[in-house]
């Protein structure tokens, strides 16, 4: 990362985490962005006149479960233009966005598969199952099976 008065630049794979996903989850579409408003990040990056900013999904860790922060994203800025491609479901903030993040992100780090005191490679039936949100009204899994190839 390099950051000056004039310049920033901070360059993430976008795509890191996608790439573990092919095959198990259905890939998102490629978005783009053009106009004067930023994204979702934090303003010091926009107090720069010129910007080279990649990142891959942004995530926390609450109730020892992983939230949805942000999208991949590619970035550019020129003086107060934004040209951002981003990787998302749908729309940019939707609740597909939420939902689709939190299982993969559940599948890749918090569930893990282990047998005979070796972690095996994730397994997208025993990460289902293992999902720990339910409606509490219905008391039924929250996981939704539309983002799974």
């Amino acid at each position: 990362m390099y950051y000056s008065k004039y310049l920033t630049i901070s360059l993430i794979n976008p795509k890191r985490t996608l790439n573990k996903l092919k095959g198990v989850f259905k890939p998102l579409k490629l978005r783009f962005y053009f106009g004067k408003q930023g994204y979702h990040i934090t303003d010091w990056y926009n107090e720069t006149p010129f910007m080279l900013v990649s990142s891959d999904v942004g995530w926390k860790d609450k109730y020892a479960t992983p939230r949805f922060e942000h999208c991949p994203y590619f970035w550019i800025k020129i003086f107060k233009w934004n040209f951002i491609w981003y990787w998302c479901w749908d729309n940019l903030d939707s609740y597909d966005d939420n939902q689709y993040w939190e299982q993969a992100l559940w599948y890749l780090y918090y569930y893990k598969n282990i047998s005979q005191g070796r972690l095996d490679s994730p397994d997208i039936n025993t990460a289902r199952k293992s999902w720990p949100w339910s409606d509490c009204r219905t008391n039924k899994t929250t996981w939704d099976t539309k983002y799974e190839i």
